[in-house]
C-alpha cells in the first residue's frame, strides 16, 4: 500500500509540473535578466521574432554601458509590482498607474513570449 501511494503522488507532482507555465511577469524577469547577463540566445527564447533584433542591440547595450546591466536589474525588480492585464493571448505589464507604454507579452504556442506591437 505504502509504494501505491509513493507512485501516485510521484504521478500527482510530474502531472502538476507538467502544466506549468511561465507567468506573464516571470517571462518579463526572465528576458530583461538574459538582456542584463549579455545572452541573447536566452532573451530569444522569452521573446517573440519581432523582438530578437532590439535583443541583439540591449545585450550590445549592456556590454557598452556599465550602468545599463543596473538599471535593467532595478527594472527586473519593479515587475513583481507591477500591474497585469491579460486578455485572451496578450499580456501587458503596467510598472505604474501613469504608464502609457507597457511592456507587451503575446501567448506563442502556449507559452508568453515578450513581444513588440508598435
Amino acid at each position: 500500500m505504502r509504494k501505491f501511494l509513493t507512485i501516485m503522488l510521484a504521478a500527482f507532482g510530474l502531472l502538476l509540473l507538467a502544466g506549468c507555465k511561465d507567468s506573464p511577469k516571470q517571462v518579463a524577469k526572465n528576458w530583461m535578466q538574459a538582456i542584463a547577463d549579455g545572452d541573447v540566445e536566452t532573451a530569444n527564447k522569452y521573446s517573440t521574432s519581432k523582438v530578437h533584433v532590439i535583443n541583439a542591440l540591449a545585450v550590445a547595450g549592456v556590454k557598452e554601458d556599465p550602468n545599463a546591466k543596473k538599471e535593467i536589474t532595478d527594472g527586473i525588480a519593479k515587475i513583481d509590482n507591477a500591474r497585469e492585464e491579460i486578455n485572451g493571448d496578450t499580456a501587458k505589464l503596467y510598472e505604474n498607474s501613469n504608464d502609457t507604454d507597457p511592456l507587451t507579452l503575446k501567448k506563442v504556442d502556449g507559452e508568453w513570449k515578450v513581444d513588440m506591437e508598435k
